[in-house]
């Protein structure tokens, strides 16, 4: 489930595999060997050799990890989702500090 904001309300939604674009991987220019190893760790989900289009954006995230400090998978799919769970939390801590104003 997702959480979506507007203005002071707040609701959760499932979002359908309808709404999103599916990407084959080859257009990425990834090796598939790399992209097993993606799907393996939990980085993305796929299905047969093809993701959702809003997953490129991890993928990138996760190269860049392992381009610039030298970390394996596992460790860039916790720095990862822990990049991710600080992003919701400032977005949270933003949408309290809207509601006591």
């Amino acid at each position: 489930m997702r959480r979506y904001s507007i203005e002071l309300f707040c609701f959760d939604a499932e979002i359908s595999e309808e709404e999103y674009r599916w990407i084959d991987i080859n257009r990425l220019s990834i090796p598939l060997d790399l992209f097993q190893k993606l799907v393996e760790t939990g980085i993305i989900e796929a299905r047969g050799t093809q993701i959702r289009s809003d997953q490129v954006h991890r993928i990138f995230k996760v190269l860049r990890l392992r381009r610039t400090l030298g970390i394996n998978l596992t460790g860039a799919a916790v720095i990862l989702e822990l990049l991710e769970e600080i992003e919701r939390l400032k977005d949270q801590n933003q949408r309290l500090q809207k509601e006591g104003e």
